[in-house]
């Protein structure tokens, strides 16, 4: 319940009810307050005519002839159409896809999304490690004055050539019908772009955050990155542990209804560690979902003074990015000069890692069309799968 009333509490926070100074007062009811604003603003912005207009329109359009309505694909067709996964930022951000950035508040989700904007606009390695590819990025910073982002932006070193537009400017809200819009503001000029934060930009709706369809501008935003081609990175919240400090994060965490975490393509966490090993410990995990695998961690090390963030290790006994690669340079090796077909066991044999860091490796590698797989029937259970060659 208290979860419930903070929500409604910083939602009125948002939206001019209160102002950005007040404190929240504990055991009052702000979902009251709240469902009575949302009434009020819902009787101001969609007057009686305008309704019936729309109901009109919508009776008009009402066909069961459907002329866009493409003739369905046979898997032949799937997969000669197939493209492997291009990272706009290795293993945390594909092209096509909306990735959402959830965190605690105040554990520094906008500076990180910063430093992937930083390496993006570059060409560099974020958190100097993960390869991003040169793109152009347009930034909507519903969070953030202009003021506040420059002086972010100048702390941080951000470069000139990155786009930011604001809520001033138009961007208060990201409701579904907005998508549309900025659509038409990123034409073909950006191939990134970024987000801050759901509990701005789709506040205002006659939805709550508790109802499904709250996300539904997310799934119009997973469906822009697709059609378009792009790299959509949106931030979040994580829910308050209900006592204490949390053990572990888990697409339950992640504020709103389940719809938030179903509409994007890949969900990442930037949180606190229980147990810090370092100043400013956090743990930057994936959650999962299409591209980025369930249980990647990283331990990030924070820079108070400079809002940069440093990788400082692998977590849960996983090969950092640089230790991946040079796996999968050595595996490749072996095919260079055989052609014979291998299992992940005889392969781990050739190489200096460990049977499931190297299988793995081989998942990416057969998604990438590097490498070819074969299935050998066992007597029982389940059959040895053996690589080789591309055919």
């Amino acid at each position: 319940m208290f979860d419930e009333q903070t929500d409604a509490f910083e939602r009125l926070v948002i939206m001019g009810r209160f102002p950005r100074d007040h404190e929240q007062k504990k055991g009052y009811n702000y979902r009251t307050d709240l469902k009575v604003e949302l009434k009020r603003r819902e009787k101001e912005s969609t007057p009686i005519h305008h309704v019936q207009k729309v109901k009109k329109e919508i009776k008009r359009t009402t066909s069961t002839h459907l002329p866009n309505v493409q003739k369905p694909l046979s898997v032949k067709d799937l997969l000669t159409k197939r493209k492997p996964t291009e990272w706009v930022i290795e293993q945390v951000g594909a092209k096509g896809n909306l990735v959402l950035l959830a965190g605690e508040s105040g554990c520094g989700k906008t500076s990180l999304m910063y430093s992937m904007v930083k390496a993006i606009s570059r060409g560099e390695q974020f958190l100097g490690t993960f390869e991003a590819v040169k793109n152009k990025v347009l930034f909507i910073q519903a969070d953030e004055s202009k003021n506040n982002c420059a002086e972010k932006c100048h702390t941080m070193g951000i470069p000139d050539d990155i786009d930011f537009t604001f809520a001033e400017d138009g961007w208060d809200n990201l409701h579904l019908e907005d998508v549309a819009r900025l659509e038409d503001q990123i034409g073909d000029k950006y191939g990134a772009i970024f987000l801050d934060s759901i509990t701005t930009l789709l506040s205002g709706q006659k939805y709550s955050s508790k109802d499904t369809e709250f996300a539904m501008p997310l799934y119009a935003l997973n469906n822009l990155a697709s059609r378009k081609g792009l790299l959509i990175v949106m931030s979040s919240h994580l829910k308050k542990p209900d006592k204490g400090e949390r053990s572990r994060v888990t697409k339950h965490c992640v504020s709103g209804t389940g719809a938030v975490y179903a509409a994007a393509s890949d969900v990442w966490t930037i949180h606190k560690t229980p147990r810090p090993e370092m100043e400013d410990h956090f743990l930057f995990e994936c959650l999962g979902k299409r591209n980025c695998e369930d249980g990647l961690i990283y331990n990030l090390q924070g820079d108070q003074e400079t809002f940069s963030w440093y990788l400082h290790s692998a977590g849960g006994g996983q090969l950092a990015p640089q230790e991946e690669r040079l796996c999968s340079t050595q595996v490749l090796e072996i095919f260079y000069s055989s052609d014979d077909w291998l299992s992940c066991k005889q392969i781990s044999e050739r190489v200096p890692h460990q049977e499931q860091h190297v299988r793995r490796v081989l998942r990416k590698l057969h998604a990438q069309n590097l490498l070819a797989r074969r299935s050998r029937p066992n007597t029982n259970g389940r059959p040895t799968h053996i690589y080789g060659h591309p055919e």
